[in-house]
């Protein structure tokens, strides 16, 4: 991953050695210095302490294969520890209270080294080492008592969060996820941390005993910071679908930084331009961004277009900014380099770098931290309450009174249109889709979430579609699923899907019906069944254990919009709670360009609404009335939500995905900018439910 350094001018070179000269005159180890034992921890080599270093700025550094320390001006500086190959040294880092440093040794081991006593050392464990994890990445907490680290298994990519106490009696490696699939961020408090997802969730991990995980935004992005300003920049866009698992980050295209309070509330956009292939590093006092482009190492500046930093001194990895905004301080693989801030403009000025210190490895220097992180606000008491279920990055989120907690993990694929999951009449019991955790990446199959969160995946469901529901009772269920156990996903014109049957346990209940979706109501079971070679759709009802009876054709469909009308397909089938009334998309190809229908329907087939829309989906009935709502413009980023009684009077049109309702059908849901917000339907203003913008299934609960 590292690049070499470029090749840099003999006048940088001359400073080089003059600066560093006159740098090591100032600084001859003290009397009183201590010396690291070749283990890593510390002992003293005089009676008395080392000095106390300043408390504005110091530095760490790696030279003949010691670990120094000194004030930022070079002064009182001694050794710490030491190592037989500084090569295998990574991650060197300042504790936030400037009294410790850490360091990784092969991604095998972490160091802690205080600049004052005994340092210690914390082996990962022989299971994992077994398992091939290495650490990747270190944050050290607020408090500087904990560290938490990436720890990566490079042949698939699974990744965790992992925390070592320092204040234990006996320091070790504690699992704080399970998702694997997760990178950590900065720390927000002593007990919580950032961080996110392969598939692009951006989240918050307790720190606690219970390390729950609840989701920052419902945006899809990546690399969470915290900003000087106290709140958590991200970058917001496409997170592509291949991912290289040796590296312990993922990459955003099309990305623009947003911003959002600690609960994910206030969200706002802070820059304007597009950015490709970015991961965010942190943020400059004048705003703009430091950013790595890629799998570089080389960091970036970007405001309204991505500009290297000056590379005279070689390629910079990292950056500390100092207290007065106007100075800060890079780190290549072999020298620390001190930078004008001022100067480092859309252009590369020479004169904004000088080399500051020349070193044989890592590097990191210290100022005191003074950002209060951004709380934000809480849920107002006059939101709908409810429990609200929804899919993102591959994962399945409960929101809860204005906060979305991770349910059910997915896998580290598992980004890739899976449907909403959908509770049980009860709401004791939740039915999701997720990848299959084998070599199949595109084979969906089903599970059912039991009150304890517990997920019990349910046999010859492999190869599930994107159509299932519950029966009125929620002692049975029904899945569209393939055959042939591949994919029963739309896009796959191969899948041969039938409705299966199964109790919650995934006991099979009834024989499988031929069809590609389904709805369940009191009334019967509705369903759209393909003919040979998935032509002549017809929507099919059946009631009781009678057989299927067609009620529609789609050629009897399309006849109502014109004789001429050729080609047609239907999908998105949905019923309302009663079975009194229909919706379906219906989907003309011939005459070009296609065309578009939201068609509303009796339960015996009579056609009682057709409106055309475009990029029609997400439709669901009220569960309470005969009013219907459904997105549009969801594939070109143009998202309105809409909501029409079922006789095509239009009640309201919002910005945004629509994205279901309150378990009283009073209100209902828009997500946008990240977050769920709640209508109610008589009219008046939104009120924020929390992180989320994905269709949900909602259940009664507080």
């Amino acid at each position: 991953m590292r690049r070499g350094l470029l090749p840099y001018a003999l006048v940088a070179a001359l400073v080089l050695v003059a600066s560093s000269a006159a740098l090591f005159a100032a600084v001859r180890p003290s009397a009183d210095a201590t010396v690291a034992t070749p283990s890593g921890t510390s002992s003293p080599t005089a009676s008395r302490a080392a000095p106390e270093l300043s408390r504005t700025g110091r530095i760490a550094y790696w030279r003949d294969k010691r670990l120094w320390v000194s004030d930022i001006d070079g002064s009182l500086r001694y050794p710490i520890g030491a190592v037989d190959d500084v090569r295998r040294v990574s991650l060197t880092r300042w504790s936030i209270d400037g009294g410790s440093v850490a360091y990784v040794e092969s991604g095998r081991r972490l160091f802690v080294t205080p600049v004052h006593g005994q340092g210690l050392v914390v082996p990962l464990p022989r299971q994992l080492l077994g398992e091939g994890y290495q650490i990747k990445d270190l944050r050290w907490s607020t408090d500087s008592r904990r560290i938490a680290a990436t720890l990566l298994r490079p042949t698939d990519g699974d990744s965790d969060v992992f925390l070592v106490d320092l204040t234990a009696s006996q320091p070790a490696w504690v699992r704080v996820t399970n998702m694997d699939d997760v990178f950590v961020g900065d720390w927000i408090s002593p007990d919580e941390m950032l961080g996110y997802t392969a598939g692009g969730a951006i989240v918050v991990i307790d720190a606690t005993a219970n390390g729950s995980v609840r989701l920052l935004t419902g945006a899809s992005g990546v690399s969470p910071i915290v900003a000087p300003d106290g709140r958590v920049d991200f970058l917001v866009g496409r997170v592509p679908f291949s991912h290289d698992p040796s590296f312990p980050f993922q990459t955003a295209m099309r990305a623009s930084v947003w911003s959002v309070a600690a609960d994910g509330s206030g969200a706002r956009q802070e820059t304007q331009g597009e950015m490709n292939d970015v991961r965010l590093e942190g943020r400059l006092p004048d705003g703009r961004y430091l950013v790595y482009r890629g799998v570089s190492d080389a960091l970036a500046t970007a405001s309204d277009r991505v500009d290297l930093l000056p590379s005279s001194a070689g390629v910079v990895e990292r950056v500390r900014v100092a207290p007065d905004g106007r100075t800060a301080y890079g780190f290549t693989t072999d020298k620390i380099v001190r930078m004008d801030l001022t100067k480092i403009a859309n252009t590369a000025d020479l004169g904004a770098m000088t080399v500051f210190l020349d070193t044989s490895g890592g590097a990191d220097v210290w100022f005191p931290s003074h950002v209060q992180v951004v709380r934000g606000t809480s849920t107002p008491a006059t939101a709908p309450t409810g429990r609200y279920a929804f899919e993102l990055a591959g994962h399945v989120w409960e929101m809860r009174n204005g906060v979305s907690t991770l349910l059910v993990a997915g896998t580290p694929l598992g980004h890739i249109l899976a449907p909403a999951p959908k509770w049980s009449p009860g709401g004791d019991r939740l039915l999701v889709l997720q990848p299959e955790r084998d070599a199949r990446a595109f084979t969906m199959e089903a599970s059912v979430v039991d009150g304890s969160g517990t997920a019990a995946r349910l046999a010859q469901t492999a190869g599930a579609g994107r159509s299932f529901a519950w029966s009125p009772s929620g002692s049975e269920l029904a899945i569209a699923v393939d055959r042939q156990g591949r994919s029963g996903r739309s896009f796959f014109s191969s899948a041969d899907l039938e409705i299966r049957f199964f109790d919650p346990s995934g006991r099979a209940t009834r024989t499988a019906i031929p069809g590609t979706e389904v709805a369940w109501t009191t009334d019967g079971l509705f369903l759209i069944a393909n003919g040979d070679g998935g032509q002549g759709q017809a929507i099919e009802r059946v009631v009781g254990d009678a057989p299927p009876r067609t009620i529609l054709t789609t050629e009897q469909l399309a006849a109502h919009v014109g004789p001429t009308s050729a080609n047609a397909s239907i999908s998105e089938l949905a019923a309302s709670a009663d079975g009194s009334l229909l919706a379906v998309r219906l989907q003309l190809a011939d005459p070009l360009p296609p065309r578009v229908y939201l068609a509303i329907l009796s339960p015996d087939g009579v056609l009682l609404g057709l409106t055309p829309e475009d990029e029609l989906g997400d439709v669901a009935w009220s569960p309470t009335s005969t009013t219907v709502g459904y997105s549009t413009g969801v594939r070109s980023g143009d998202e309105r939500a809409h909501v029409m009684t079922a006789d095509g009077t239009t009640v309201a049109t919002q910005d945004g995905r629509f994205a279901g309702w309150s378990p009283d059908g009073a209100w209902y849901l828009v997500g946008r900018g990240g977050s769920l917000y709640a209508y109610p339907v008589s009219g008046g203003a939104a009120v924020r439910l929390g992180p989320g913008a994905a269709p949900v299934s909602a259940a009664p609960g507080p």
